[in-house]
């Protein structure tokens, strides 16, 4: 009985961490598809992610104008959701990475594309980051 309880209560608070995620998906909406360095050339591109044009084809071109026709991007696999940091200058993380725990991502699939985003990095070069339009059902939780 006890561990139908547990799992019981563990469904329940994945379903209301997605749930609430994807409410106030907002901010938090974006991933990272790559990283471009100071030559505007992928350095490299994340694995499992295929950007994909407005005509639905695969994109392997890595200069700005290329990427700002980005409509949809496709995952095969899971991909961390975070905080969209837009054209800024990335902020420090923590020293130290801590425990590992829960994180909202992405699940496998195609995903609508809203906007791309350069955030600079500070050793040169700058992300690619992608705000997306996250439907909650697929919104999931992975260890990280």
């Amino acid at each position: 009985m006890t561990s139908l309880r547990i799992a019981l209560a563990c469904g329940l608070a994945l379903a209301a961490a997605s749930s609430s995620f994807a409410q106030g998906a907002g901010d938090n909406s974006c991933i990272v598809a790559g990283r471009l360095n100071d030559e505007a050339r992928w350095a490299p591109r994340m694995a499992g992610v295929e950007l994909l044009g407005q005509d639905g084809r695969v994109l392997t071109s890595a200069d700005k104008q290329a990427l700002a026709t980005v409509k949809q991007v496709r995952l095969s696999a899971p991909a961390l959701l975070s905080r969209c940091d837009g054209n800024a200058q990335l902020p420090a993380g923590p020293e130290s990475p801590g425990a590992k725990g829960p994180v909202p991502a992405v699940g496998p699939g195609t995903v609508a594309v809203e906007s791309v985003s350069y955030p600079k990095m500070r050793r040169g070069g700058e992300l690619v980051e992608l705000k997306l339009t996250v439907p909650a059902e697929r919104v999931t939780m992975v260890t990280r």
